[in-house]
């Protein structure tokens, strides 16, 4: 079985414009999605585990910034590959606890499909960007390692 040595390094241009259109077309969602849990917060925290008063607000703010921290890590190429790694997880979690069509009320099956399978894509994009990386169109890509003790970031 072949197995790829292609590399955000050994990448050819169409390859970089590729992944920066991942990461810009996903980084908005989560962006999105952070900036709304920040504005109702104690809504959010209410539909955790543990609610408003309790341990939800813990999950809440870790989910804000998980989805900011990762979304801008995203958007920039900068520690892309730990934001993908960190977002894979934290999408499979919350696809499972609010998008479960199987257990949702008829009315609300088709939308929560939906959003199960969209999920089932943004995990596709973030799958390709821990494995590949930024890409050289990112933040990153200008931090050159050993240079003036930058730090290699991965």
């Amino acid at each position: 079985m072949p197995t790829s040595t292609r590399s955000a390094a050994t990448a050819g241009p169409l390859d970089a414009w590729v992944l920066l259109f991942a990461r810009v077309a996903i980084a908005p969602l989560f962006l999105y999605s952070g900036i709304g849990k920040v504005m109702a917060f104690a809504t959010t925290a209410g539909r955790l585990p543990g609610g408003a008063e309790g341990f939800g607000a813990v999950l809440a703010a870790g989910a804000i910034a998980v989805e900011l921290g990762g979304g801008t890590a995203l958007l920039l190429g900068l520690f892309a590959r730990p934001a993908a790694a960190v977002l894979i997880p934290f999408t499979i979690v919350a696809t499972l606890m609010f998008h479960n069509f199987w257990a949702a009320p008829e009315a609300q099956v088709v939308m929560q499909t939906i959003n199960f399978l969209k999920n089932l894509g943004l995990l596709g994009a973030l799958a390709l960007i821990a494995f590949y990386g930024p890409g050289i169109h990112a933040v990153q890509a200008a931090i050159k390692p050993g240079s003036k003790g930058a730090p290699e970031l991965s």
